[in-house]
């Protein structure tokens, strides 16, 4: 036999290999990482408590949000699980993400209408800036959509409301990629991106990637469909990816972007995009990490629940603990702060034990398509 032929049959059997592996193997370090995005976002909300005290802290971190990253893991693992089955239910593709993201929901927010109720009758507690306008919004998951003309209850949680919108929305999106390639996904996430951008740069809307309350769905469209494209594109991407290192640079450079206030689409569009994928792609390709560690690797459960309860359990032990009933300031205040934050990240842990033993294991547990 060529010893010519031979080899590039074995070069093309291991291209294969690679790519059957990038398309089927668990993942775990995109879910890590989502935690100490988390852990990020927990310190820019708990900065704003130190302002009067620590103003420079308070800017520093008050640009740090990685939303952004969660809806482009949101719509990777969405495609990575499903983009290889052979058909695709709507129903209970649904029924799973519905059953994952709203019990937790539901109990932040009955937390805010007994804040509600609480606040119409001790004048000790000094009122809240939610409303009971508030309620049927974000029970309903429509409150990323202009329904509401404030940050209420627990503001965090506009990210369901558009990323529920988003998953009644990814069938449809399978489809064109199955039908027309992923180039037509992939040309609509730039137009997308191009019409967001002229909005900003040559209009008066803010940039896309402040979007909350007011039509935060919009914002979180073109990172999903990014992070459905890298799924998509994940065993090409992989073989070339080596090692972490870029993922780690590139985590660092979108946080060093934040708090200095870099262009937006670049910290905020570009960097946690090209996270997810440097990520997805080191992994699928074996390569060594922290982040892949057993015990490390659980953290990426707690994400989800640290990005719902950090706010109201700041609510009660910040807000009117330590602030109005208290009145600390200075490093006491600070030191607050820290054991907050502690008990927030406990929490998160155990209601991730919670949520996996009370829901479907389907619903709770990623597995590979």
């Amino acid at each position: 036999m060529d010893g010519t032929v031979y080899g590039a049959n074995v070069a093309e059997r291991s291209v294969a290999a690679t790519e059957r592996a990038a398309a089927t193997k668990r993942l775990v370090t995109v879910s890590v990482v989502q935690f100490f995005a988390s852990v990020c976002i927990l310190a820019r909300h708990y900065s704003f408590f130190l302002e009067k005290d620590f103003p420079a802290v308070t800017a520093a971190l008050s640009g740090i949000t990685f939303t952004d990253y969660f809806f482009c893991c949101s719509g990777f693992f969405m495609h990575y699980v499903n983009a290889r089955k052979p058909d695709m239910t709507v129903g209970p593709l649904v029924k799973k993400r519905f059953i994952k993201l709203y019990p937790l929901h539901l109990a932040t927010t009955l937390f805010y209408v007994a804040i509600l109720i609480a606040s119409a009758h001790l004048s000790s507690l000094g009122g809240t800036r939610s409303g009971w306008e508030c309620v049927l919004p974000t029970i309903t998951l429509t409150h990323a959509f202009g329904t509401v003309d404030q940050q209420c209850l627990n503001y965090p949680s506009w990210f369901l409301s558009a990323l529920f919108a988003l998953t009644l929305a990814y069938p449809a999106i399978r489809w064109t990629i199955n039908k027309f390639g992923a180039a037509s996904v992939l040309t609509l996430t730039v137009l997308i991106v191009v019409a967001y951008e002229a909005a900003y740069r040559f209009g008066d809307a803010p940039h896309w990637s402040s979007l909350t309350y007011n039509f935060g769905i919009l914002r979180g469209i073109p990172t999903f469909l990014a992070g459905i494209l890298i799924a998509e594109y994940l065993p090409r991407i992989a073989p070339h990816i080596k090692s972490f290192t870029l993922g780690y640079a590139a985590f660092g450079a979108a946080l060093i972007g934040m708090m200095t206030g870099l262009d937006p689409l670049i910290c905020y569009g570009i960097l946690p995009v090209a996270l997810v994928a440097l990520l997805a792609g080191a992994e699928a390709n074996g390569a060594r990490s922290v982040l892949r560690n057993r015990r490390l690797a659980a953290v990426g459960g707690w994400s989800f629940p640290l990005y719902l309860l950090h706010v109201p359990i700041a609510a009660v032990l910040l807000n009117f603990a330590a602030v109005r009933f208290l009145h600390l300031h200075g490093w006491v205040l600070v030191g607050a702060a820290l054991a907050t934050a502690a008990v927030a990240i406990i929490a998160s842990w155990i209601a991730s034990h919670v949520l996996d033993s009370w829901t479907p294991a389907p619903a709770t547990r990623r597995k590979p398509a």
